[in-house]
């Protein structure tokens, strides 16, 4: 037990450590001032603006630079930047000709820390509110497990380990964790943990088959084929069962938790119940979390498809459904979606039978 707290003591400043890193100077500034707008004759610009800028951090801090901000043409190309609007600049030094270097100041962005930091913040807020102490150990469970996909599972996937591999290993991590801080390490403990590991496996092993039945490559954007240089040395093609291991992760461990638990109620209120009536109250209970779950499932990949979906459906007259259904990222969405679902639904059976046995063991 005093290993399992030095990890977690472990992961949970090395996401301090992450979040402190500075690659680039980026500095946090405020718009004081629009000293000049004029007409620009440079293409797809209409205006150039002149702002001062105050520098709110780094070794510049209470500085005021003066920074040239375009208005584009494009109205999706602008980031709609007013005095007194908090933005990143972007400090860097231009080279001129003549080996003559001059530091420049660019507005890289709006800054949303502060909105992002509210959102937090209520948040937090709202489960201790709610749920105190176990919202507190769900709050815990959920950060280390984040702190565990930023410092093992993505590295691991970068230096050109199994993105699958890593994906179950970060499912039986956060599994551990979140079970162990939910029910203890009871019964409901083990029960738990071996229905979400056995469904989400399955889910992960169907998403595996059909990504290359289906030829999936795994770069499913213009962005991802316009980075392929700085992924030569990633699987990319095993990120999308990776993908639906963890993603289902939640929905599964929502199931098998309410199962165990249910199962152990069952076992409380009447010791002699038969291992058929207990398997069988167990599979009611679970078919009556189902539907919530795949709802909830299918709509949160139908949410990050969201725009995709847009633009389908405003091209729809262009494509006919078979070519639609062979939109790569459109494909891997309905696979996500239906892999996903299995794993719910096998992991309702496998649960009851998991909980029945360990319960009736002796019987």
């Amino acid at each position: 037990m005093k290993k399992f707290w030095v990890l977690m003591i472990f992961l949970l400043s090395s996401i301090v450590m992450f979040a402190g890193e500075t690659k680039e100077e980026y500095l946090s500034g405020k718009v004081i001032a629009l000293i000049s707008e004029e007409n620009s004759d440079e293409d797809g610009i209409a205006k150039l603006q002149k702002l001062n800028v105050k520098l709110l951090e780094g070794v510049d801090k209470g500085e005021i630079v003066e920074v040239d901000f375009p208005i584009y043409k494009d109205d999706e190309y602008n980031i709609n930047v007013k005095v007194g609007d908090r933005v990143v600049v972007y400090k860097t030094f231009d080279n001129y000709g003549d080996d003559e270097m001059q530091l420049q100041y660019y507005i890289s962005d709006v800054d949303k820390r502060i909105e992002l930091y509210i959102m937090c913040i209520g948040f937090i807020a709202l489960v201790l509110l709610i749920a105190r102490k176990n919202g507190l150990k769900a709050l815990f469970a959920l950060i280390v497990t984040i702190a565990f996909i930023i410092q093992i599972f993505i590295p691991a996937i970068y230096n050109g380990y199994s993105p699958i591999l890593f994906a179950v290993l970060t499912t039986i991590f956060s599994s551990l964790v979140t079970i162990y801080f939910t029910v203890g390490t009871s019964k409901k403990f083990f029960v738990a943990l071996l229905g979400v590991t056995s469904g989400v496996m399955i889910a992960g092993v169907l998403s595996y088959i059909f990504t290359y039945r289906m030829r999936l490559n795994g770069f499913l954007d213009p962005e991802l084929l316009a980075s392929a240089y700085l992924l030569k040395n990633i699987k990319i093609k095993e990120l999308i069962p990776a993908g639906v291991i963890i993603g289902s992760l939640g929905a599964v461990m929502d199931v098998a938790v309410s199962i165990a638990s249910s199962i152990n109620e069952l076992h409380e209120t009447d010791p002699n119940m038969s291992k058929k009536s207990m398997f069988k109250s167990a599979i009611n209970i679970g078919n009556d979390i189902i539907g919530t779950m795949i709802n909830t499932l299918v709509l949160a990949y139908i949410a990050s498809a969201i725009f995709t979906l847009l633009l389908i459906y405003i091209q729809a007259n262009e494509y006919p459904l078979i070519r639609i259904l062979n939109f790569q990222d459109i494909a891997v969405e309905i696979m996500k979606s239906v892999c996903g679902s299995i794993g719910i639904l096998v992991a309702v059976p496998l649960t009851a039978y998991i909980g029945t046995v360990i319960y009736k063991k002796n019987k």
